[in-house]
């Protein structure tokens, strides 16, 4: 049985980020016979739920055929999946390691020989607020966690410093933000110098992600010994890795963007071999994608996997996420179960 079908996910509250406002997000549900895989589908995605479920029909011969193979080659599997939306092919691949997981009886990471005690505490993210009153709503009920994320590229920049300032002031753990390319190069320049005496842990997408070569010229006009940068829409796949070598400190793995676990794997590799840092992070996703990420989490430096805490609505339980420390199923395969 192969299928897709729609994965509406409704907020707690609008989620609004550089890219826009959300107050649902309707994903793709992807399921392989026993196995599941989430394709998120953000609004600012090109890919549609057609999208997905047209490539997932193009190679459901192929999928069928996998179903009855044994032993279940899950690596020739996937390498023999055609080129398609990232999504779509991301949704593919945890449905596959699910089914793997399940037939050899034990969780993902356990199969990857990884410790959930490796696994680092996760950011929480918090949306671009309308104020600084706002903002400290948005802080009090979770100032005892240890890390978290603030979104910013709300289109003035000095709001953007002054929510960092805010927040700072208040909040004395690890300290992030995402600017999701909200700012031009010379408003980047400037804001990166300005905040330095913050105690940011990084800065995250800080330019657009039109051109990698604006990383290396953003990188030659800042002062050394600046905050750290991460890329994540800059950096799809490989290539955008080894494109941006030398000018960014770290890149932002998400399953759907690079096309499922086995990618975000060698994508892993390739950055250690750069010696930059390796970012898990999620879109607005079901318990399904975030569990799927989680059991890579073990292999890198920083995680940002708290979607679930944004929805009203989440139709799966696997991973838990108690003040950022990540707990994950000891069920087979990704572990994950409907909620209801």
């Amino acid at each position: 049985m192969i299928r897709v079908s729609p994965l509406p996910l409704e907020l707690k509250h609008p989620f609004r980020i550089a890219h826009g406002t959300s107050t649902v997000r309707n994903n793709a549900l992807v399921e392989i016979g026993s196995g599941i895989g989430e394709a998120a589908l953000p609004p600012y995605y090109p890919t549609t739920f057609s999208d997905v479920k047209e490539y997932v029909e193009s190679v459901s011969d192929l999928l069928e055929e996998a179903l009855l193979t044994e032993p279940f080659d899950l690596v020739a599997i996937i390498d023999r999946l055609p080129e398609g939306p990232s999504p779509a092919l991301a949704a593919i691949d945890m449905a596959l390691h699910d089914i793997w997981g399940q037939r050899l009886g034990h969780p993902l990471y356990q199969l990857f020989g990884l410790s959930q005690r490796r696994i680092p505490v996760s950011s929480y993210a918090l949306p671009i607020p309308l104020s600084l009153a706002e903002l400290d709503e948005h802080l009090a009920p979770i100032l005892h966690f240890p890390f978290l994320k603030l979104k910013l590229g709300s289109g003035d920049p000095e709001f953007d410093q002054a929510i960092v300032r805010r927040a700072r002031a208040q909040f004395r753990g690890h300290l992030c933000v995402d600017v999701n390319g909200g700012w031009q190069i010379d408003k980047a320049v400037h804001l990166i110098t300005a905040l330095a005496d913050v105690d940011l842990v990084f800065i995250e997408q800080p330019i657009r992600p039109v051109d990698n070569d604006e990383w290396h010229l953003l990188n030659r006009l800042l002062p050394n010994n600046t905050i750290p940068l991460i890329a994540d829409e800059s950096v799809q796949g490989p290539s955008d890795v080894i494109e941006l070598a030398g000018a960014i400190s770290g890149i932002n793995i998400k399953l759907t963007k690079c096309g499922g676990i086995r990618q975000a794997q060698r994508m892993i590799h390739l950055a250690r071999s750069l010696d930059m840092s390796v970012m898990l992070g999620c879109m607005i996703e079901s318990s399904v994608a975030l569990t799927a990420a989680a059991h890579l989490g073990a292999l890198v430096d920083f995680l940002d996997l708290d979607g679930q805490l944004h929805l009203s609505n989440d139709p799966f339980k696997g991973l838990t996420f108690d003040s950022g420390v990540i707990g994950l199923p000891s069920h087979p395969g990704l572990g994950v179960q409907r909620s209801y």
